[in-house]
């Protein structure tokens, strides 16, 4: 059995089903919400794993930004509290499927069933994600020996 211990993880897992679906051209509207959902837990990952708050105020947006849905705000977060560089390509690829988790899973005023273009946009977004993700993981690791250090303090 695969323990399924941090955002990275749970993404890594959702990745590849959604990897071997879309491979096989099962392009299925449940993709859609899967696709933002396995984004959203990348980015988090991100965040909970280097963002270290240095007061109570910044430990609150922190939080608050690990509860969100919101690409959209994850990319701020990352971007205004991190100081990290996310291109207008990653962003755009992320933004253009921000909201699939709820208007494709529900009916309602703002909801639609997602068809090939839109779990195609999907895909794109979580494979941006995914190495976006990556990338930081890899730069932080390799110039911030002290991470093991703070994990440890947690």
């Amino acid at each position: 059995m695969v323990s399924l211990n941090n955002y990275f993880e749970f993404a890594e897992n959702d990745y590849n089903f959604f990897k071997e679906t879309y491979a096989a051209g099962m392009k299925r509207p449940a993709l859609a919400a899967m696709g933002q959902s396995i984004c959203e837990r990348y980015l988090k990952h991100v965040i909970n794993e280097y963002a270290f708050p240095e007061d109570e105020f910044e430990h609150m947006k922190k939080e608050s930004t690990l509860h969100t849905h919101s690409l959209h705000k994850l990319i701020k977060y990352l971007k205004s509290d991190m100081g990290l560089e996310i291109t207008d390509d990653e962003r755009n690829a992320m933004q253009a499927i921000d909201g699939f988790y709820f208007t494709t899973r529900y009916p309602g005023e703002d909801s639609f069933i997602a068809d090939e273009t839109d779990i195609d946009d999907a895909w794109k977004a979580v494979e941006t994600a995914r190495e976006f993700t990556i990338e930081i993981i890899q730069k932080m690791e390799n110039s911030n020996p002290a991470h093991v250090d703070k994990e440890a303090e947690r």
